[in-house]
């Protein structure tokens, strides 16, 4: 199926094709064996979308994705465009009716754009885009949001939806959590964050920070109180590694950190470490199993999210309507 999309304009298009949108070889999309840590990964690129869904049922299903940095639509690639965050819900409703199991829906962070003036003030395209960028999210119903450096920037100027789950363990501010709980499928599944630092001249007073290992007691304080731990994590390998060996018990890693490419999953002790894509453009489904909580093992399957992939209707209209408003905000800064 086709969907109405309009390729990324203007610098961000030109920051797509620069960065992430480069032709690279492609792995073999069938199921690969057992990595060596234990856990197995999929890849799935250009097979009929049914190809792609998930066939047997999991104790625990964690649905992840990052990096979209304030846009609802694909990268910008002159080939192949990929991503969107109506496919990335689209991919996650019908993986659930495939095969029904317990799920979370997770972002590990960079989900505002942050680009800012000499002045250190957000361009007004900017605040529009991410005010929309925000509705998206809402209405893609994640259950946790890491907020990074580069979100912290954008809510300076555009106050946090009240209704969106942001968590960190060490950034505070308006709108911030330490953590959230859900309960899903009889687990209590406990969901924090944490942030590698990014320059910004944004004036960020408002979200101090403190140290990473500040984490330390809010990971603690879960492990005690859920069944099953998520640490979403962005740019903060050496970091979250300290936390994981400081902390026993965190189960799930979702790490962020530009990756282009997608990333073997590791199995650290009893820790399910895996990675999400850059810019959204594959759909990152975790499907455990478990033992009381404790991570047995399981798969990681990683999809691409092109024009194959059905999306889901609200968040395409709200995309939709963005880029309307984005458009217009951008011609009156910079003209027709």
């Amino acid at each position: 199926m086709s969907r109405p999309w309009r390729l990324a304009t203007g610098v961000a298009a030109v920051v797509g094709v620069l960065a992430g949108c480069a032709p690279r070889a492609v792995p073999p999309a069938a199921p690969a064996a057992a990595a060596p840590s234990g856990l197995t990964r999929e890849l799935w690129t250009d097979q009929p979308f049914a190809q792609r869904l998930p066939r047997t049922a999991a104790d625990l299903v964690v649905h992840y994705g990052g990096e979209n940095h304030g846009s609802l639509e694909p990268c910008g690639c002159p080939k192949r465009p990929r991503g969107a965050l109506a496919a990335f819900v689209g991919y996650a409703e019908a993986a659930v009716r495939a095969a029904p199991s317990p799920s979370v829906r997770v972002h590990a962070g960079y989900w505002l754009e942050d680009a800012v003036d000499y002045a250190g003030v957000p361009r007004p395209h900017v605040e529009v885009q991410d005010l929309w960028a925000m509705r998206g999210l809402a209405a893609a119903n994640f259950d946790a949001l890491n907020v990074t450096d580069h979100d912290v920037a954008g809510l300076v100027r555009v106050p946090a939806d009240p209704t969106l789950p942001l968590v960190s363990a060490h950034i505070s501010g308006p709108g911030v959590r330490r953590f959230v709980v859900v309960e899903r499928g009889g687990l209590r599944v406990g969901i924090t964050g944490v942030s590698g630092e990014a320059p910004s001249m944004a004036d960020t007073s408002a979200f101090p920070r403190a140290p990473i290992d500040a984490a330390i007691p809010v990971l603690a304080e879960l492990v005690t109180r859920t069944d099953v731990v998520i640490l979403l994590a962005w740019k903060a390998n050496d970091a979250v590694r300290e936390l994981v060996d400081a902390v026993p018990g965190v189960d799930v890693v979702i790490d962020a950190g530009l990756y282009a490419d997608a990333q073997r999953p590791v199995l650290r002790q009893d820790t399910a470490w895996t990675f999400s894509t850059w810019q959204l453009v594959r759909a990152g489904e975790l499907r455990l199993h478990l033992d009381g909580g404790r991570v047995l093992g399981g798969v990681d399957r990683q999809v691409d999210l092109d024009d194959a992939v059905p999306v889901d209707a609200t968040v395409l209209r709200i995309a939709a309507e963005a880029r309307r408003e984005i458009d217009r905000a951008q011609r009156a800064l910079y003209g027709e």
